[in-house]
């Protein structure tokens, strides 16, 4: 019985070699062709995309996928992957890339499903409940619960304004900024928010910044009401009615926010906010998974 056991054991350990190898070989076959439609002076493909970095990729795509099933319950479905393949052939922006891939994959519609198709949907799975998951994120929920708490028991003993936003920072100064909000709508004259900012908005929350953005240099930016998303905007709008008041602890994909209302006029808002961030994605996804050394 044992025998039979270390048979068992060891032909699995070599089916999983082989799969390693069998996918690391087209995860380079893949980034040979990305290497080759790079412009300019490059290094090697071999310096560039090493054997050791293939794999490591290969196996962080493996992981991503043991964590949503471990984590999450979620196993990928052949019907979810076959929409994802033609998500991917019906929206891409370069047909003949895309076109170079599949040829550099034998034309083999399981292998591109499985190197290329199926980690997009994982990763895309995995963050989308990784962001949502109220139980991961409830310590730093709580953390933001506790300083709304202090501010509205400062506010209930007659606390001015600047002992509100004191309090604010007095535990979380870096996580605090200021920011004034003009309520008209945005000038015609003036161009679009920049999509890199909204971008970065959306993901972290409104007090996002892009550092030294080339579409920002030179510019007197300044902030728009109306660029927030809507929901945001309604909840600040009943929430924030004149200052010293409080909003409730409102949850991004990113993060959670906290504002006090410094100033309200007819044209514009101006608050202190804390945003912190949620549990790092990178961090949480280090953490091994069950049948995982």
């Amino acid at each position: 019985m044992k025998t039979r056991l270390l048979v068992f054991l060891a032909f699995c350990s070599a089916a999983m070699a082989g799969d390693l190898s069998r996918l690391c070989a087209d995860r380079t076959a893949i980034e040979r062709v990305y290497y080759n439609h790079r412009l300019g002076d490059k290094p090697p493909f071999e310096q560039t995309m090493p054997p050791a970095r293939l794999e490591q990729l290969v196996q962080q795509d493996q992981h991503k996928e043991a964590m949503l099933k471990s984590a999450y319950g979620i196993e990928i479905s052949t019907a979810q992957l076959a929409a994802e393949v033609n998500r991917i052939n019906t929206t891409t922006q370069a047909p003949a890339i895309l076109a170079e891939i599949k040829a550099a994959l034998g034309d083999d519609p399981s292998r591109f499903s499985e190197i290329l198709a199926k980690p997009i949907l994982v990763e895309r799975e995995l963050r989308q409940r990784f962001d949502n998951d109220d139980a991961l994120h409830a310590p730093r929920r709580q953390t933001v619960e506790t300083v709304r708490a202090q501010l509205l028991a400062a506010r209930h003993n007659g606390a001015a304004v600047t002992n509100l936003i004191a309090l604010l920072r007095q535990a979380h100064s870096n996580e605090v900024s200021e920011t004034i909000w003009q309520l008209g709508a945005r000038p015609a004259e003036t161009n679009a928010p920049d999509a890199d900012l909204l971008e970065a908005q959306k993901r972290f929350g409104p007090n996002a910044q892009i550092l030294s953005s080339p579409h920002l240099e030179g510019k007197d930016q300044k902030f728009y009401f109306a660029d927030l998303p809507g929901e945001l905007q309604n909840v600040l709008r009943v929430q924030l009615r004149q200052p010293g008041d409080v909003s409730a602890v409102i949850e991004t994909p990113g993060g959670f926010l906290l504002y006090v209302a410094k100033e309200k006029t007819g044209t514009v808002l101006s608050v202190a906010g804390l945003s912190l961030p949620k549990r790092s994605y990178e961090e949480w996804l280090e953490k091994p998974t069950a049948g995982e050394p």
